[in-house]
C-alpha cells in the first residue's frame, strides 16, 4: 500500500472503516486484515467484533426418522464437533426438521403441553445461532394434512418467508395457503386460493427472485409471487 492511500484511509474514523469491513464476507475481510495492520486490531475490539464478518460454519443437518436431535456434520476440517448446534432452541422436548433455505432452517416444536391442534414454527440460522419463534398457526389434529416450506433468497430481501398448505384430508389438494414473512408478525390467508390445484408433494421446490416454484401434476409448476417488503 502506498504512502497515499495510507493516509486516505488514516483519515477515516474508526466506526466508519468497521461499517465498511462488516458490508463484506469473511474470506474478503481476513485479506483486508492482512492488507492494513490497523483494521486487524479490530478483531480484538469486544464492541467492534460484533459487527464485523465471522467464520460461518458449514455442513449437513439431518435427522433420524424416530425425530430425535438434530445433528450437523461438519464439512470443514477446521469446524470440529458442532453436534446440537440447533440444541438452544426452546422447546426442545420434540424437533422436527421440516426444510432448509439458503442457509436457513424451518422446524417444527411442542412440548408435552401444546395442543394438539396448534402448530408452532421457528426458523434457526445454524451460523450465527440466531432464531426468529414464528406465531401459533391452527391446523387441526391431522399432522399429515399439511406441507410447510421455506423460502429466503438474501440477493432478493433480507426477509424469509414461510409458506404453510393446509391439505384436504390425505390427498395433495390444498384447501387453504397461509404465509408468514419475515417482515411481520402474523400469518397471512390467501383468500383467493385455488383449491383445485393438485401438487406433487415431495418434490423440490425453488423460490429465486421473489418467486415460488412447485411442482404440481401434469409435470408442471404451480408459481407464487411474493411481494418484496
Amino acid at each position: 500500500m502506498d504512502l497515499r492511500k495510507e493516509v486516505n484511509a488514516a483519515k477515516l474514523t474508526d466506526d466508519l472503516v468497521v461499517d465498511i469491513l462488516s458490508r463484506l464476507t469473511y474470506k474478503d475481510f481476513c485479506r483486508c486484515k492482512c492488507a492494513y495492520k490497523a483494521w486487524s486490531a479490530f478483531s480484538s475490539d469486544p464492541d467492534y467484533r460484533k459487527r464485523l464478518p465471522k467464520k460461518v460454519t458449514t455442513g449437513l443437518l439431518y435427522q433420524a426418522r424416530n425425530k430425535s436431535a438434530i445433528p450437523l456434520v461438519s464439512l470443514s476440517r477446521d469446524d470440529g464437533e458442532i453436534d446440537g448446534i440447533l440444541a438452544d432452541v426452546p422447546h426442545y422436548e420434540h424437533l422436527e426438521f421440516l426444510d432448509c433455505c439458503n442457509g436457513l432452517v424451518l422446524c417444527k416444536y411442542k412440548s408435552s403441553y401444546t395442543s394438539p391442534g396448534i402448530c408452532r414454527f421457528v426458523v434457526c440460522n445454524p451460523a450465527t445461532r440466531e432464531r426468529r419463534i414464528l406465531p401459533d398457526t391452527f391446523v387441526g389434529t391431522d399432522s399429515y394434512r399439511r406441507t410447510t416450506i421455506l423460502a429466503f433468497d438474501p440477493s432478493w430481501s433480507p426477509h424469509f418467508y414461510v409458506f404453510n398448505f393446509n391439505r384436504i384430508h390425505f390427498f395433495s389438494l390444498v384447501g387453504k395457503l397461509e404465509m408468514y414473512s419475515s417482515a411481520g408478525s402474523t400469518w397471512l390467508v390467501d383468500d383467493e386460493w385455488d383449491s383445485e390445484i393438485t401438487f406433487s408433494w415431495g418434490k423440490p421446490h425453488l423460490f429465486l427472485n421473489g418467486m415460488l416454484c412447485v411442482e404440481i401434476r401434469g409435470n408442471k409448476f404451480w408459481c407464487l409471487k411474493v411481494w418484496r417488503h
